[in-house]
């Protein structure tokens, strides 16, 4: 079945270089895979994936260093550009934004729109602890808003993480879901959905934890009678936009779909960190389930992720 992937990665030469550098090529205890547009393109061709929106994975272009972390920010971006200008038909990527660094991220949002043409943004869920809804982030995203930008959230590591547990489970087997839950958590406490109606939201992995939680928190807010101002998660989890990468079967993608708009569910291979033969594994179980109507499969592959581009005018066949 033909597909549109919204979540899958590139690596530039500058990123691998940046993964050695700060983290003995090892981010997130995931050894850094080996990338190339070629192999990209030859994995979507045996996977009948007729467009791929890539962006730079955990952990991200940040470091300790404002300078270097805009001065990888910017070659990651060019180096999309590139690619996506030499295959604009099967290639779109997400700018990365230097942040923690404000001014710079500032900066970086409006070059990525005007002179690297990115479809849109990825966002980590915490940027050296600093969590998407924290206030010192609302110039980044008054700056977005503006653009009516297209966000991917990405999880990485928490911060700060307990190190002396679940030291045997990979970061991102788990504490990505937890970084995921926590930081749109935050987000509704800080009413970011309602005060940048603009911004497009894509959130991963079939939502993480929020299928199971969300309830609880609206719910609970109430019951435990919170002052907090939030907004209703229930309501968030039935506008913004998920993609489905990852293991979401038999169990995550039933419990979302309660929840979420199924006009707003996307297609994620997660390649190269996820390899292709569990690519293939993965959207086989989805195309054979007995629990997804032919049509939404149909429309989680390909039809939704047509008609998001198309309001980026990216027309994909």
């Amino acid at each position: 079945m033909k597909k549109i992937d919204f979540h899958s990665h590139y690596l530039s030469p500058g990123f691998v270089d940046h993964l050695a550098k700060h983290y003995n090529s090892m981010g997130d205890g995931v050894a850094t895979p080996s990338w190339s547009v070629d192999d990209a393109l030859e994995m979507m061709a045996n996977q009948d994936i007729r467009y791929s929106l890539l962006s730079i994975s955990s952990p991200q272009v940040h470091s300790d260093d404002a300078t270097e972390t805009a001065e990888l920010a910017q070659e990651v971006n060019e180096f999309g550009r590139d690619f996506s200008r030499l295959y604009p038909d099967q290639l779109g990527f997400m700018a990365s934004l230097p942040l923690p660094y404000i001014d710079e991220s500032v900066k970086a949002v409006e070059t990525a729109v005007k002179d690297d043409q990115a479809t849109g943004f990825v966002l980590e869920t915490n940027s050296r602890g600093v969590y998407l809804g924290d206030s010192r982030l609302d110039p980044v995203m008054d700056a977005l808003n503006t653009n009516h930008a297209l966000i991917a959230i990405h999880p990485t590591q928490p911060n700060p993480i307990t190190s002396s547990a679940n030291q045997k489970t990979a970061i991102p087997l788990m504490a990505f879901f937890f970084d995921t839950t926590r930081a749109v958590a935050n987000m509704s406490e800080n009413r970011i959905f309602s005060r940048y109606p603009d911004i497009t939201w894509i959130i991963p992995h079939a939502g993480a934890l929020l299928p199971i939680i969300a309830q609880r928190i609206t719910i609970g807010a109430s019951a435990l009678k919170q002052e907090v101002p939030r907004e209703d998660m229930m309501t968030i989890m039935g506008k913004v936009y998920f993609d489905v990468a990852g293991a979401t079967l038999p169990y995550q993608l039933p419990t979302l779909l309660q929840m979420a708009d199924p006009n707003r569910l996307l297609y994620g291979a997660d390649y190269p960190y996820t390899p292709e033969s569990t690519v293939a594994t993965l959207a086989k179980q989805l195309d054979e389930t007995d629990l997804v109507s032919p049509e939404l499969k149909k429309n989680i592959f390909f039809n939704n992720g047509q008609k998001l581009l198309a309001t980026r005018e990216i027309q994909v066949k």
